[in-house]
């Protein structure tokens, strides 16, 4: 079974912040799982929630800050290495400028995943292409989204990048690879409704939890532990998870 750190590790750091992503590369993990949108002024920056309501001291879309604005909302966190105590909303550069020292010598793998489902970020697509490019990382990205058009957008502007299609229902996932070229399927952990998923697909199935599941710091509710075992008998390869550090 194949560990991700889902918005690096996010049990124990905030998520999606550079302190949780340079937490999840101290372990051998596959990966770590990140997500982008875009500010007012086109800047990409991780954050997963449209809105900042919940991870940080601020209010509002994202798509309605510009960069300066967000930099200036600020996100607790518990350790002295944050200055004054808290820390920002990274750029995808940032992240970027952090990771890639782990991808060249440890093979760390990158799952960006466009949140552009509810608010469509028009050009994401190319930004993250250019970016990726410009960075020289094309082999250790993989894209994904709930937004089959943009993943359907990344394969025809480049059909070599590797791209994940997000759904709850295994079933969905798998009926839209059997449909339009993907390299993973990305199911929910609790919706494997496919029996005997290995007959069906040759491609890697990495699942995600839920917050009611793999709560997210500073949410100290106790974490569900997956059976792997279990988990690989539904056809299960990877699992993006917020706590790397347990399952390794």
């Amino acid at each position: 079974m194949k560990i991700w750190a889902h918005r690096g590790c996010s049990y124990a750091w905030p998520e999606n912040t550079l302190q949780a992503f340079k937490a999840a590369c101290q372990y051998p993990i596959t990966g770590i799982e990140l997500d982008i949108q875009l500010t007012k002024d086109g800047e990409m920056v991780v954050i997963h929630d449209e809105k900042v309501d919940r991870t940080t001291d601020g209010t509002g879309e994202v798509c309605d800050f510009t960069l300066e604005e967000l930099r200036k909302l600020k996100i607790a966190i518990p350790t002295s290495e944050a200055k004054h105590g808290f820390t920002q909303i990274p750029t995808i550069e940032e992240v970027f400028e952090l990771v890639k020292p782990y991808c060249l010598k440890e093979g760390v793998l990158i799952n960006i995943e466009l949140k552009n489902s509810k608010v469509r970020y028009e050009g994401m697509e190319d930004k993250i292409l250019e970016a990726v490019s410009r960075w020289g990382l094309k082999d250790y990205i993989v894209y994904s989204s709930f937004n089959p058009e943009s993943i359907c957008l990344l394969k025809e502007k480049d059909p070599s990048v590797k791209t994940g299609i997000l759904a709850a229902p295994v079933s969905e996932c798998l009926s839209f690879a059997g449909n339009h070229p993907v390299d993973a399927l990305h199911p929910n952990i609790k919706n494997m409704d496919v029996e005997n998923l290995k007959d069906k697909t040759n491609l890697p199935v990495r699942a995600w939890n839920t917050s009611e599941f793999e709560p997210f710091y500073p949410d100290a509710r106790e974490i569900e532990i997956q059976d792997l075992g279990e988990l690989e008998r539904a056809g299960v390869t990877d699992i993006f998870t917020n706590v790397p550090e347990r399952y390794l």
